[in-house]
Parts: structure tokens; sequence; C-alpha cells
């Protein structure tokens, strides 16, 4: 049989399902290498969030090595760049599934590359866990599809009912990007909105190479909505705070997790002042966990970590963890101890995996206040 690409995955879903993926020949007290892999936008116009998440996984390699944090197994990291596209997330995949060593997987970073890499995962019989991807369909590719960050509904649920039951906003836009995240966020927003009593006056979608977003103001400030609802990327979010404090339009701007990035800042400078998020991670958090992070990250890069970072850190640990409670390198038995992980002590909070494969983990409320990040606290 040739080793055309379609029977290389066939090989290794065969492998996995005899439980010799990834090489079955781990002998007790003889040192052994196990392979993760990362796929991540390390090019393109995702790339700063494929270098976070690069980041936040070398150091938990580095410190799971350094620690000797499971016994007579050294982990070793593949990357590859997905470069933030569906086709190349899909042509990673089945670069990892040729391998034959790799027993997990790190990614992707969008929702939509990672439901169009998710089922070669699975056929291949490779753990995949995306640290950032929270489109609800992922995790419903099969069993060996996992997610570390909440799924969309419950950061979009969070983020409206801040805003409509507790800041009291009736009137509501939602701005967000033209693909799979940011539409389905939207329709969360608004369908939580309404459920609120509140009214959705507009929604706007736009793409990502979108150089001014003036004409979509001029709509939004003419509906006058109290607050607007955004599921963008950093840098047309920036440009929406930086545009919209030109046009003198200042409703209240919320998101989710995605925007807790400094780089928002960064590009928006005082214009970002104001806005509202939920994250499951903040680097000035007195939690230990998030501490030893905080410093071994800015050790090493300077700088501080990203809630990117954070989440990658943890999928690699949490992976770690299951290596360790299997008791061997079987990837079947490393995935049935990652499905019952329970109160795991992560950077971004105490981690339990639900029977669909979903995190479990609090969220918190942050705000940008002369332009840093900080917890938010009610006027």
């Amino acid at each position: 049989m040739s080793l055309t690409r379609r029977n290389i995955v066939k090989l290794a879903t065969a492998g996995a399902a005899a439980g010799l993926l990834p090489a079955a020949t781990f002998a007790q007290g003889t040192k052994k290498t196990l392979t993760l892999g990362l796929s991540a936008p390390i090019t393109g116009n995702q790339a700063q969030y494929g270098e976070d998440i690069k980041r936040g996984a070398e150091l938990a390699i580095a410190e799971l090595n350094a620690k000797n944090t499971v016994p007579d197994i050294s982990f070793q990291l593949a990357v590859e760049d997905s470069k933030g596209d569906p086709q190349e997330a899909a042509n990673v995949a089945q670069k990892f599934a040729a391998r034959g060593d790799i027993t997990a997987v790190i990614g992707d970073f969008s929702s939509t590359a990672s439901l169009a890499a998710a089922p070669i995962y699975q056929r291949a019989g490779i753990i995949m866990i995306t640290p950032t991807a929270s489109h609800p369909d992922i995790t419903k590719t099969g069993n060996f599809i996992f997610r570390n960050t909440p799924i969309a509904a419950t950061e979009a649920d969070a983020t409206t009912d801040w805003g409509t039951k507790d800041l009291g906003f009736k009137k509501i836009a939602i701005v967000g990007r033209n693909d799979d995240y940011g539409r389905v966020y939207g329709e969360l927003f608004k369908k939580r909105a309404v459920a609120n009593g509140a009214t959705v006056v507009g929604e706007d979608y736009i793409n990502a190479e979108t150089p001014d977003l003036k004409p979509t103001i001029t709509s939004l400030r003419a509906r006058q909505p109290e607050c607007v609802l955004l599921a963008l990327f950093q840098v047309e979010a920036a440009l929406l705070f930086r545009q919209s404090r030109e046009m003198n339009f200042r409703p209240t701007f919320m998101s989710g997790a995605g925007l807790f990035n400094p780089q928002v800042i960064s590009l928006a400078r005082e214009a970002a002042n104001g806005l509202l998020l939920v994250s499951t991670y903040h680097p000035a958090s007195d939690r230990a966990e998030v501490k030893s992070f905080v410093d071994l990250f800015k050790s090493k890069y300077s700088i501080v970590p990203s809630k990117f970072s954070a989440h990658a850190f943890d999928a690699v640990s949490l992976i770690a963890n299951a290596v360790k409670t299997a008791g061997s390198p079987n990837t079947t038995r490393i995935r049935d101890a990652l499905a019952a992980t329970k109160d795991f002590a992560g950077v971004t909070g105490v981690i339990s995996i639900d029977p669909d494969r979903e995190i479990i983990l609090a969220l918190q409320r942050v705000m940008v206040k002369n332009e840093e990040f900080v917890p938010w606290v009610k006027s």
C-alpha cells in the first residue's frame, strides 16, 4: 500500500485504536520523549495571537522538564504554522497525523481553523485541545477533541448579562468580525439581550482588512446605543476605539475575553479606556499559580503574559497531568485521564472538564482604566 496522505491517516487511526500511538515502547526507569504538537498562526494577520500561544506552550514544556513533572518522560513541542487559515490548519493536522509520534496537539487559535482540523485529529486518534477557539461545534467532532477556554455561549451570556442586567443597558448594538467567530458571538449576544428585555438596535459585521470604520461608526451613532457588544480581534477593535473617540461616539464597549490582550491598549491607547470585558485570567491575581506563571513569563520574554499565553500554558499542563494520571503513553488512556480532569489548579483558575470535553472555569470582570487592565469594581 503506498503511503498516500489518506493511507497514512488510516494507519494512524488503526494504530490509535490498537493503543499504539504514540510509540508504546516507553519503559520504566528509561527517559523517553513525548511529543506534543502546536498548530497556531505564527505568520499572517493573527500572528500576535499565535506568538502568545507559542510562548505559553513553550514555557509550560520547559517547566515540565525542569521539574520532572512526569517521571521518565521528557516533553518536546513540534510547532507548525497554520497561518490562521482553515486549509493550512487542515494541512498541519495531516502532517501531524502522518508523523505517528504526536500524542496531542495544542490548537488551533481560531474557530474556523479548529473546525477544519478537528475531524483529522479525531480520525487519527490524536488528542486536540484548543486553548482559544470558542465555537460550540468544535468538541462535538469527537471524543479526542477538547477545549480549555469557555465556549462562546458562556462568555457571550456573561457579557450580555453584565451589560443588560447589572448595568441596566436597554439599547444594544453588536459589532463583530464577518467570520464564524463574529457571527456566532453576534447571534448569542442578540439572543441573550432580547431575552433580558433589551432592544438590539443594530448589527454590523466587518471584514478583518477593513481600513476605515468611520462609515460603521456613523451608522452606529445614528442608532444611539448605550452599549456596543464586540466580537472583534485586537486590530479592528483598536481601530474602532480610536475612530469612535475621534468622532465623539462614546457608548460603553463590552467584549468577551478575546480583547484581553495588552496589544489592544498599545494600539488604541487612551481610546481603550472604559472597555469592559470578561476573562478567565488576570495577571495581577494573587493566586500562587498566576504569580509563578507571570514571573516566569516576564523573566523569559520581558512582557506581561496575555490570556492566550495563559490558556496555552494550561493546555500543555493539563495534557501532562493526564499523562501522569494515565501512567502510560497510550493515547486513549491519556485521553480518558484528560476527560476525567477535576479541580486542576491552573493559571486560568481551578479547572475541571465536563462530559462534553468542555472546560468548567469561572469568569471574572475586567475593565481598562488609565490604559491598564484592572479588576472591575462597581462604582
